[in-house]
């Protein structure tokens, strides 16, 4: 088996063990944040950006998050070191939504909920998947929402959404989600 496909099918597994990963009681937000970051690294593994969303052949991935940044330490440990569509994942981390740069992948924590219309605004029609765990994220256009269920983190995604920002999202990743009909 060739070393892509040992990675892929690496990867798949790891997702499939995430998806009935449950927080531990002890340890509360910050497992739940860990569960999420690890989601969150596997969905880099699992969608494919087009070609366009990299300005440069060198340009790294971004993961960015804007605002308070619960995960932030949570993703700066499950993305170091780590590749994504064969870039080095940089994590990015911007105070608010008007200093917010690009990026392929934005975190938005339940404290912006707020400032959802800015933040889609200042993204624009760009290849972006953003990811949230607010009630409203995926109402206002949001890619990936976290959910827990029965003490669990589980994901739905918004195909609409996804596909307006033209990333390609596996069959193994959509069967893993609760899909979101608006």
């Amino acid at each position: 088996m060739c070393a892509g496909r040992v990675k892929q099918v690496c990867a798949a597994v790891a997702l499939a063990i995430l998806a009935t990963a449950r927080p531990c009681a002890g340890d509360g937000a910050m497992r739940e944040y860990a569960v999420e970051a690890a989601f969150i690294y596997n969905f880099t593994q699992f969608i494919t950006w087009p070609k366009e969303a990299f300005p440069s052949d060198d340009t790294p991935f971004v993961v960015a998050v804007v605002g308070d940044d619960p995960v932030g330490a949570a993703l700066d440990h499950a993305m170091g070191g780590k590749n994504a569509q064969n870039r080095p994942i940089v994590v990015k981390h911007f105070p608010s939504p008007d200093q917010l740069e690009p990026c392929q992948l934005l975190y938005v924590p339940q404290s912006q909920e707020d400032s959802l219309d800015e933040i889609f605004q200042k993204i624009g029609k760009t290849s972006v998947l953003t990811v949230d765990d607010s009630e409203k994220f995926m109402a206002a256009g949001g890619g990936i929402r976290f959910y827990l269920e029965d003490s669990r983190v589980h994901f739905e995604i918004d195909p609409d959404a996804t596909d307006a920002a033209r990333l390609k999202i596996s069959s193994r990743l959509m069967k893993l989600a609760r899909i979101y009909k608006k």
